[in-house]
């Protein structure tokens, strides 16, 4: 009987395993373990998730400090990952988008022989300062099985030619499943119309002059509108580090229920993270990415979201553009809602090979 070894450790991989582990608790040929990494380790941005997602406690927890310094953690995750496959040689180890904690299992399934297979390949920024473009590009090409939220995703993949020579899937979005799947929650804060906004990417929060000119920005937007955070561990630690004050309303992170409700009751969001931006089409809403490029064209291409540098003056045009954005939500970009179902099957026959 295969095993299905699900490696995670972040808020964005706990609500897409929540969907395939589900799905796959059905299959009696099949078993499946969790592996959490520690990449996101307390409560509010782990376990909170895993109570909420009525998720089993990991079965393995590697308690990797996640220290800041992405080499070291991807080091450190890899050997003890290479123990833990070395141990268990009859699995597939399923990764789930492009964090240190999916290249280092990437890196630990090739050097233990064990077949790895990748959720939400064939994303490209052309943006290599970005670590998370790196850790996508060589899991992709690693991966025995590459599994594709878009068209567009599925598309890349091919185009790459020799560079990818394994198994390409077009499934869906996982993130889609759990939006469809779960109910939100409503909060009263206290304003009518507000701007939704996340802020966590290592590359706005780590440089002060691009972190200083994103809160100048929000402050200001702030003065129109109202803006709202949900401040990320990382982030509080940074702006309390440079002393950077922001004037608009902050809130504790966000469980999935709340998150969904929050960005439904938005009418603009601002963020610079992947997820986010997708849950913003889903939510039909327009949004602007701090980034130096969009995480999914796609949703650019229906004119639904923009993106900007952190630099506060381009921030601020770009917003003024957003509120003219003639958008089209109707495409289902992100699959029918069933990638839990189409990924289920892809596992069952590999796993029988």
């Amino acid at each position: 009987m295969k095993k299905i070894l699900h490696i995670v450790g972040n808020r964005p991989h706990f609500i897409k395993l929540a969907m395939l582990y589900r799905q796959i608790a059905v299959d009696d040929f099949i078993t499946q373990e969790i592996v959490h990494t520690g990449q996101h380790s307390s409560e509010e941005m782990s376990g909170m998730f895993f109570k909420e997602l009525n998720l089993p406690q990991p079965h393995h927890s590697l308690n990797i400090e996640n220290s800041g310094d992405s080499e070291i953690f991807i080091a450190k995750t890899s050997v003890e990952l290479q123990h833990l496959f070395q141990a268990n040689t009859n699995s597939i180890v399923f990764t789930y988008g492009d964090t240190n904690t999916t290249l280092a299992a990437a890196i630990a399934a090739k050097r233990t022989g064990l077949a790895l297979h990748h959720f939400e390949a064939g994303i490209r920024t052309g943006d290599y300062t970005m670590p998370e473009e790196l850790n996508r590009v060589i899991t992709d090409r690693l991966a025995n099985v590459n599994y594709c939220c878009t068209q567009l995703n599925y598309e890349t993949l091919k185009a790459e030619g020799q560079g990818i020579s394994n198994k390409i899937k077009l499934t869906g979005d996982l993130m889609y499943d759990a939006y469809l799947k779960t109910e939100p929650i409503y909060e009263n804060y206290d304003v009518k119309h507000f701007v939704a906004c996340t802020i966590h990417r290592l590359a706005n929060i780590a440089n002060k002059t691009n972190l200083e000119s994103i809160i100048d920005a929000l402050n200001l937007i702030h003065k129109e509108i109202p803006v709202l955070m949900p401040l990320h561990p990382h982030t509080k630690m940074r702006l309390q580090a440079f002393n950077i004050q922001p004037q608009f309303k902050v809130l504790p992170p966000l469980d999935f229920r709340h998150m969904k409700g929050f960005l439904q009751g938005c009418s603009f969001i601002i963020t610079d993270s992947g997820g986010v931006s997708r849950e913003a089409y889903f939510s039909n809403k327009k949004s602007l990415i701090i980034s130096p490029a969009l995480f999914w064209p796609e949703i650019g291409r229906e004119g639904c979201a923009l993106n900007t540098l952190p630099e506060k003056d381009d921030i601020l045009k770009t917003f003024e553009q957003l509120k003219d954005l003639q958008c089209n939500f109707n495409n289902q970009i992100f699959g029918d809602g069933n990638a839990a179902s189409k990924i289920h099957a892809v596992l069952k026959h590999e796993a029988a090979l």
